[in-house]
């Protein structure tokens, strides 16, 4: 194997053992010295070879994964006389180069690159030279539209090229390899040169050629072994073809350079290269600058083949993958379908409305893995790592394809599976193990382009095409075996790219089976819908679009966020307008006036809650409305006798008081001791759910849970499932077409969530009464069953166990979604605003004591923060709308509404109204200060809604996020993980629950001294 390859690359095998008995005594002495550490455990080497008699020099990162599950996670092996320390799994490698970045942000000493850069450029680089290298490149790409529309338009440029190109094969079979170099080389190449190349041009497919030999020779056994004994490096053919080519492509950018040089402006610097040529020209007089032509040549190379090769093959394997599973192929192109503008290219803002395209870009990048090895890293002193003593300059391997198939954060990982990266509602989710552009200190400068090239090539050529194996070739001939390099590169293959057919809407909605069914019953009561038209017709209704048949108004309606389109629409038709939901009437009122004034004004009229299917079901399990129970979905004398009994309880039970504050102060020190141990590493927002999560628990059963209790988990798992399952769009279907309840799954796995809730619930309520005292009412759940037996041979009375159920299931649902995602929030606004975050704790400071919590009295002395956590709310729109419906026939600004017809007063109309608010779509606490910095009050800040509907929790929603928030700050600066800034937060698309959550993001606490 491995030692065929020694003896088949170096020539004379005689030769070799004369050469290398030197080799071997250098070894063995260096070995004496280091042999005091306590290196990782690995394979026994042999002399002179190591342990290369059992590694495959073809690939090496399958022996490497091999001998992981021998040796464990951190092992030693010997490369002939090189010794290197080999990290796998995810955990390790996170470990590692997070945890321990410093300890391992070396670059290792790689005798071929070493050769090639002379320790220059950003990639190979060391200490200082590296630090102000790649600090200098990070900032001159972000200056040259890195992560900017600016070059987002030069992407979709060279998108339109290569479409053009591809079309000029009329469908027949072509080699996508070098015009996919060809296009992603350009836009590299105008960050770093201000300008692209034809794809004909020759100069450029000789440099591309070079660059692609180069790939492949640097992971070849011959340069490997180079790599091992470099001394024999005039044995090895493969690393002096690595040389040439690369003199031949320096050749070609000095000429570059020199026509810059020529042409130079600094009021017009066009690329990378010209903002090197100005630091030149400033540090001139500098006799150590680092600004030198060595560092420019290279830092320009790095770029230049980095920016070139990882994204065009990525590309590739994709457009491979889609030939081999045609059936995703479709998904995306029906997905892209929906959310794309007919004859336009998907767009990075489209990117959010895109999970599954967004899923199968991540999923091929991890099954593609084409940098398996990583880049070899080394220690720069001495390390201390798992139990083991890692000596200085010891080679180390991230061995990143052991994260990307890693068994324990992958179900399916050797098989290619966009459901990775999706929930069970096709959300797209992001994953902790996905690191194909490594981590840490040393991860790749270029994640933000890449990212954004991948998606723009890949969707943008799956718009235009369908990608067909060449006549003869099926499907199952198609060979994902790797070519192996310095990357993975897919085998040599054809391409047909056939021009898509464009569908339109009603084609799209209908591909859907279930949809196909549903559009053949409604049809049947298509002559219903327009009979109750006519009858409905005397009726003045506010304006509103023409509803077309059977789906009524649901073509302009994005059911995951209602709340735009429904803003959109009251641009149009006003804030009062009628829209159709399938046969479903519904009135829609926009603005703060209107709001106010219905839901105050006309307190009883808009008083009643509509029949929601689901929530029928949830309540009661047969769906009718007459029996619903609970707090928010009942109607009449039940609804205002169970809410009257449960502001009474909750007061009683501290709700708005003293008492409660000191449970939340208790809660806050569980929190905080829960974010000290995961010690400045970085966690999900989600861990901030426990506290407030936990109070709402305090209030229901009488005592708090251990952050580690099943019970809880469980609980919070099935609360979490739930509201997911709340914001889903065929959700929406089943309450607009509930007779083809049969034709959907999604309400009936909710329900069966629900039902494991209930057992729960049902469990605390027989504990309850086992152990009732009507002397110490210490919950809600306690003092339900003592009204209930209090009322007990009353017949007609209300406390029954269904309605007992309802109830406590109603606020488990509310009182713990809502305050848990609005800190979530909180706290991702702080990480995105930092100087703001510095304001709040400069208050703290000046507010506060040390050693003592803020109260929520303290509020009133601390203007900047109360107007923070009242903009965040704002801000948030964390409950876009709850229907109410018409008690009466109402009058209401001229329209007659009938009794019964849904009404939809939307609270992110308020929150986000112009007239209002001075800056509604931006995060701005200064809504809440006047000019002096005193904090103002604001009418339309209606996040809990207003009138007899409102939230029966504010007081106690208001005094949690208080206490919490500034409890929080008070102890930690909250900060973006590492490789994450503050405009990488994305606060534009929420993930759509029933709630607006933030889309799932991690956080680092550092803790403030």
């Amino acid at each position: 194997m491995a030692v065929q390859s020694l003896l088949q690359y170096m020539g004379s095998s005689l030769l070799l053992c004369l050469a290398a008995g030197l080799v071997a005594l250098l070894h063995f002495l260096t070995s004496l010295k280091k042999s005091v550490c306590s290196l990782p455990p690995g394979p026994r080497p042999l002399p002179l070879i190591g342990n290369l008699n059992v590694v495959d020099l073809k690939k090496p990162f399958q022996s490497l994964t091999e001998l992981s599950k021998i040796y464990g996670n951190v092992f030693t092996v010997h490369f002939g006389p090189r010794k290197a320390v080999v990290l796998a799994g995810y955990e390790t490698i996170k470990d590692a180069l997070l945890n321990h970045a410093e300890e391992f942000g070396e670059r290792a000493e790689i005798p071929i690159f070493r050769k090639m850069t002379q320790g220059n450029g950003i990639a190979f680089s060391h200490g200082e030279l590296w630090k102000t290298m790649r600090r200098f490149t990070l900032s001159t790409l972000r200056d040259f539209g890195m992560g900017k529309r600016t070059i987002e338009i030069r992407i979709l440029e060279e998108v339109n090229s290569l479409i053009t190109y591809f079309e000029s094969y009329h469908g027949k079979p072509f080699d996508t390899k070098m015009i996919l170099n060809n296009a992603v080389s350009n836009v590299i190449c105008s960050i770093l040169f201000g300008e692209r190349f034809e794809y004909d041009d020759p100069v450029f497919l000789t440099l591309l050629k070079l660059l692609n030999e180069n790939t492949k020779l640097l992971g070849s056994p011959g340069v490997l072994l180079y790599n091992f004994y470099p001394s024999l490096g005039f044995l090895s053919g493969a690393s002096k073809t690595v040389l040439q080519n690369v003199s031949e492509l320096n050749v070609f950018l000095q000429k570059l350079f020199q026509e810059h040089k020529e042409e130079f402006n600094e009021n017009n610097l066009t690329g990378f290269v010209d903002a090197f040529l100005m630091k030149q020209q400033q540090e001139s007089k500098k006799p150590h600058t680092m600004f030198n032509n060595g560092n420019l040549l290279f830092s320009t190379l790095d770029l230049f083949a980095a920016g070139t090769e990882t994204t065009s093959t990525t590309v590739r394997w994709g457009l491979l993958l889609m030939m081999k599973y045609p059936e995703i192929q479709r998904k995306i192109q029906e997905e892209m379908n929906h959310v794309i503008e007919p004859g336009e290219l998907p767009k990075l803002k489209d990117r959010k409305k895109m999970p599954y395209t967004d899923a199968v870009i991540h999923e091929i990048q991890r099954f593609a893995n084409i940098v398996p090895m990583g880049v070899s890293r080394s220690t720069p002193t001495d390390v201390n790592f798992q139990g083991y003593v890692i000596p200085k300059g010891t080679e180390i391997i991230p061995l990143l394809t052991s994260a990307l198939n890693d068994e324990l954060h992958w179900k399916t990982p050797y098989q290619f599976n966009p459901s990775h990266f999706l929930d069970a509602d096709g959300n797209f989710i992001r994953r902790e193990a996905f690191i194909p552009f490594s981590i840490g200190r040393r991860a790749c400068v270029g994640e933000g382009l890449a990212k954004m090239e991948l998606f723009l090539f890949f969707a943008g050529l799956l718009r235009k095409f369908v990608f067909q194996t060449p006549p003869g070739v099926d499907t199952s001939d198609l060979d994902l075996t790797a070519d192996v390099g310095f990357t993975l590169n897919p085998m040599p293959h054809l391409v047909c790219a056939i021009i898509a057919k464009k569908m339109s809407f009603l084609i799209s909605f209908i591909s859907d089976p279930a949809l196909i069914c549903l559009l053949c019953a409604a049809v049947l009561l298509a002559v219903l819908y327009f009979s109750t038209g006519y009858k409905n017709s005397a009726f003045k209704f506010p304006p509103g679009p023409t509803p077309l048949p059977i789906i009524g108004n649901l073509h302009l309606v994005d059911l995951r966020r209602q709340d735009k389109s429904l803003m959109k629409l009251a641009e149009k038709y006003g804030p009062i307008f009628t829209l159709h939901f399938g046969f479903q009437k519904v009135v829609v009122l926009t603005g703060y006036e209107v709001v106010r004034e219905a839901l105050v004004n006309y307190t009883e009229e808009f008083v009643d809650r509509p029949s929601i299917p689901i929530f029928d079901q949830i309540q009661n399990g047969n769906g009718t409305r007459e029996m619903s129970g609970g707090l928010f979905f009942s109607i009449g004398e039940l609804w205002r006798t169970t809410r009257r009994f449960t502001v009474c309880s909750m007061r009683n039970l501290g709700m708005g008081k003293k008492m409660i504050e000191g449970r939340i102060f208790e809660e806050l020190h569980f929190l905080i001791e829960m974010i000290k141990s995961f010690k400045g590493e970085p966690f999900s927002l989600t861990s901030f759910n426990c506290a407030p999560i936990n109070i709402t628990f305090i209030m229901l059963f009488g005592d708090r849970f251990d952050y580690k209790d099943p019970t809880f988990l469980t609980l919070l798992r099935l609360i979490d499932e739930v509201m997911i399952l709340l914001g889903s769009p065929y959700l929406n279907y089943f309450n607009f077409y509930p007779f083809l309840g049969f034709l959907f799954k999604t309400h009936k796995i909710m329900l069966g969530k629900i039902e494991d809730v209930r057992v729960i619930l049902r469990q605390y309520m027989k504990a309850s009464r086992e152990d009732i005292n009507e002397n110490s009412v210490r919950s809600y759940i306690d003092a339900l069953i003592f009204k209930q037996q209090e009322e007990k041979n009353k017949k007609d009375s209300l406390f029954h166990d269904d309605n007992l159920i309802a109830s406590i299931l109603d606020l488990v649902m509310a009182g713990t979604e809502t305050i848990a995602t609005t800190l979530q929030w909180a706290i991702l606004l702080m990480m995105k605003y930092p100087e703001i975050q510095k304001k709040v704790q400069e208050e703290i400071g000046r507010t506060i004591k040390a050693g003592s919590w803020a109260t929520y009295e303290d509020r009133k002395n601390m203007p900047f923060t109360n107007a923070v956590l009242h903009e965040v709310q704002r801000f948030i729109t964390l409950l876009p709308h709850v229907p109410r419906c018409t008690a009466v026939d109402t009058h209401f600004r001229g329209y007659f509404l009938p009794k019964g017809i849904i009404v939809i007063p939307s609270l992110t109309s308020v929150l986000l109204d112009k007239t209002q608010w001075e800056t509604p779509h931006q995060f701005n606490p200064n809504h809440f200060l006047d000019a002096e910095g005193n904090f103002v009050k604001r009418e339309a800040f209606l996040p809990f809604s207003t009138g007899r509907r409102n939230c029966i929790g504010e007081s106690l929603a208001k005094m949690e996020l208080f206490v919490f928030f500034v409890g929080l700050l008070q102890t930690f600066t909250f900060q973006p993980q590492p490789g994450v800034s503050e405009s990488d937060l994305d606060l534009t698309v929420p993930q759509t629950t029933f709630t607006l959550r933030p889309q799932p993001q991690a956080t680092c606490a550092v803790l403030r001294e």
